[in-house]
């Protein structure tokens, strides 16, 4: 089976364009009704081959521009099996020449080939495909005159494996116009036998026709069925379609099913040809089917021709020109604004040297400096004075009577004040004391009194006298001013 490359795959995408399908028969030309032609249905090749036929019926017609895929008769074209070799994918198409050697007659470069595998029953055999490398190069040559590309070369016995729907097993009984009956066998969407019925000859039904032909016919087809029972053991074929132009298929496919023990019916319930029925079933068939139109045979395209050169150094220099215009626009704009700024610099250094003038003229002398610093220091002392003062107008409004109340109240037997030292701001006292901790349990009832609240001692001092009695000294600390 042919892998393309994936690149490959894109640009074949993005490169397709409206698809016309040209079927060839033994009698004539089907093409695929398109939209974009005038193309009719079939046309007969009234003693012309092929490809004069299509080269005459492409002239009268507006076909340019239009991507071609032909589906070949089975007499164009012969099949091989072989064993299936251990290369890649990607080799398998370029070596099938050499693989078919010593079983074709023309020389290994007048062929192409293409392959799929067989069934899972003959897993290691492939299925060959050859074809006359003149007929495809001459094909594309053709088409070529008249501005249409070839996409691909199919083979008819391909496309009828997609032909049952989706019956994917099953036997074919054929014969286009002109034709010979042909009997093949399709596994899983590939033929995987076919066989031409010698001995038989048209019609089978109608006033011409003969009950000897159908017997003849159905003995025949028998003798494959059992073939294909015997070959293919692990898919049974159980059902036969019926596609024979110029005969009455349901009458055939009727007597057959008397005579046969598959069951058969016809292929297309409307009758249609065998052209009409490949062209429309052609188009609808994937992109890995098998394609005699190789890679190798299509025209390389030069990326790199003199045409596109010229072309790729064209743009860059319309691209340079107009980023040199970008550029030198924005440069004037820049050196523009850079003069604006340069202009606005000089008149701002212009204000700050008169700014600086003029602070110089404000600045005081260093005499009015001196002699504000003296009214400020004469202020301060005056300020001074007055908090001095305004401390000795309240303290005789104050008194000391009542830190004198105070002290008498709490008097005590252990506890005897010697000398009482007081100001504003300090409470000093000397006494005797019975025990040392009178003294502490004395001065923690101070907090009881209004007078004596909030004033603490920074020194106690405790010692004993020439008669060894306990003498104290308190110094207290002075209040917050």
């Amino acid at each position: 089976m042919k892998i393309k490359p994936l690149i490959g795959k894109f640009k074949h995408n993005n490169q397709r364009k409206a698809l016309l399908t040209i079927v060839v028969q033994p009698d004539a030309l089907y093409f695929s009704s398109s939209a974009d032609t005038n193309l009719p249905p079939s046309v007969k090749f009234d003693g012309r081959t092929w490809q004069e036929t299509l080269k005459a019926t492409l002239s009268n017609v507006n076909a340019s521009s239009l991507a071609v895929e032909l589906v070949l008769d089975a007499k164009h074209y012969h099949t091989y099996q072989i064993d299936k070799p251990s290369l890649p994918e990607n080799e398998l198409v370029s070596a099938l020449p050499f693989l078919l050697k010593d079983l074709i007659s023309e020389r290994v470069s007048d062929i192409v080939a293409d392959s799929t595998p067989m069934p899972s029953a003959s897993a290691n055999k492939l299925q060959v495909f050859v074809a006359p490398r003149k007929l495809v190069v001459s094909l594309r040559e053709l088409l070529n005159e008249f501005n249409i590309t070839l996409e691909r070369v199919l083979v008819e016995d391909e496309v009828w494996a997609a032909s049952a729907g989706e019956l994917n097993r099953f036997l074919l009984l054929q014969r286009s116009k002109q034709g010979q009956f042909k009997v093949s066998a399709f596994v899983d969407g590939h033929c995987t036998f076919q066989r031409t019925i010698r001995g038989v000859t048209s019609p089978l039904t109608g006033v011409a026709s003969s009950a000897l032909q159908l017997d003849g016919l159905a003995l025949e087809l028998q003798r494959s069925i059992d073939y294909l029972s015997a070959q293919l053991r692990s898919t049974p074929l159980h059902h036969m379609k019926v596609c024979c132009d110029e005969e009455d298929q349901a009458e055939v496919a009727q007597a057959l099913s008397e005579r046969l023990n598959v069951k058969v019916s016809p292929l297309s319930d409307t009758g249609e040809e065998s052209g009409v029925l490949l062209a429309h079933l052609a188009s609808q068939m994937a992109d890995d089917t098998v394609d005699l139109y190789l890679d190798s045979l299509k025209p390389k395209k030069e990326y790199f021709s003199l045409k596109n050169v010229m072309f790729a150094w064209t743009a860059i220099a319309v691209v340079l020109m107009a980023m040199y215009g970008i550029f030198t626009y924005q440069n004037t704009q820049l050196n523009d604004r850079l003069t604006l700024l340069r202009s606005q610099e000089a008149e701002f250094k212009q204000q700050a040297e008169t700014l600086t003038q003029r602070v110089a003229k404000h600045k005081p002398s260093p005499a009015k400096v001196a002699a504000v610093a003296r009214l400020e220091a004469e202020i301060q002392a005056k300020q001074q004075s007055l908090i001095a003062i305004n401390e000795h107008d309240s303290a005789p409004q104050l008194g000391y009577s009542g830190v004198m109340r105070s002290l008498a109240k709490l008097g005590r037997n252990d506890i005897s004040l010697s000398s009482i030292s007081i100001n504003t701001h300090r409470l000093d006292l000397k006494g005797l004391a019975k025990e040392p901790q009178s003294i502490p349990n004395w001065i923690s009832q101070f907090k009881n009194e209004l007078n004596l609240v909030g004033r603490t001692f920074e020194k106690l001092k405790i010692g004993r006298n020439d008669d060894d009695i306990i003498t104290f000294e308190l110094k207290t600390k002075e209040e917050a001013k």
